[in-house]
């Protein structure tokens, strides 16, 4: 998975509140990560696809502010999937997002330093 915050929603963040603001939603994507998605595994499990919905559902909200494109369109996959009953390609999706978290980690610290 292709791990690129696109610099126009950056652009668009610094010019509302500065670098300050990026890295506060950083900080604040990074930190709910990896919930957001032990949520959606929990969800799947216990075969509550609402619960599987919320989380990709936030998941794509936050992603997009950040302009990770790929990771808020797998989200809205999720999303989308869990609120049609989910499917066979939810657990995939989710394991693909779950083993990606060190790589959207290591990216968006970069972002950060790079402010």
């Amino acid at each position: 998975m292709e791990v690129i915050a696109d610099g126009e929603a950056l652009n668009r963040l610094r010019r509302v509140g500065g670098p300050d603001l990026i890295r506060k939603l950083i900080q604040l994507f990074l930190a709910n990560l990896p919930l957001r998605v032990e949520v959606a595994l929990a969800g799947l499990r216990g075969g509550n696809w609402a619960e599987v919905e919320r989380a990709g559902h936030s998941l794509k909200s936050s992603a997009a502010y950040l302009g990770l494109r790929e990771i808020s369109e797998r989200a809205a996959m999720l999303e989308l999937l869990a609120a049609n009953g989910g499917g066979s390609d939810v657990e995939p999706l989710l394991q693909d997002l779950s083993g990606a978290i060190p790589a959207f980690r290591d990216h968006l610290l970069q972002v950060v330093r790079a402010l």
